[in-house]
């Protein structure tokens, strides 16, 4: 009778477990969303929205050297601000970076990626396509 008891408490302790975990996914999924936004090459400041977001952002640990991400100050009834500032990319890559930015119960998955420059016009981007020239 005991190792029956046991067995159905364990079970129910699963179970309860298990729902446990579901509502923390659940609650994630529901409360964080991803934003992806793309730069030019060359360095530059510029403002972003947080799609979504109302109130003060939080902005989590930097990753790289080349991106800084500040928070703008807002109240809880405006658009959710960031300031990017990215350094020129000159690696010859594109490159990418993650940033965490939450907003009261909110969190956004910023991607940041900036462009390549163009070694002989280094305001120009790279490009995959072949230059235009007009028939004459």
């Amino acid at each position: 009778m005991n190792k029956v008891k046991i067995l159905a408490l364990s079970a129910i302790i699963a179970l309860v477990l298990t729902a446990c975990a579901n509502e923390d996914n659940t609650y994630e999924r529901l409360h964080t969303y991803d934003q992806t936004e793309s730069f030019s090459s060359v360095a530059g400041k510029y403002t972003v929205d947080l799609k979504f977001m109302k109130g003060q952002p939080v902005i989590g640990e930097e990753t790289a050297d080349w991106v800084t991400v500040t928070a703008l100050p807002s109240s809880g009834e405006e658009q959710a601000k960031v300031e990017i500032t990215v350094k020129e990319n000159a690696t010859g890559a594109e490159r990418t970076m993650l940033q965490t930015i939450t907003v009261g119960d909110y969190t956004v998955k910023l991607t940041i990626i900036q462009g390549i420059t163009n070694v002989n016009d280094p305001n120009e981007d790279e490009t995959d396509q072949p230059a235009y020239s007009p028939d004459k």
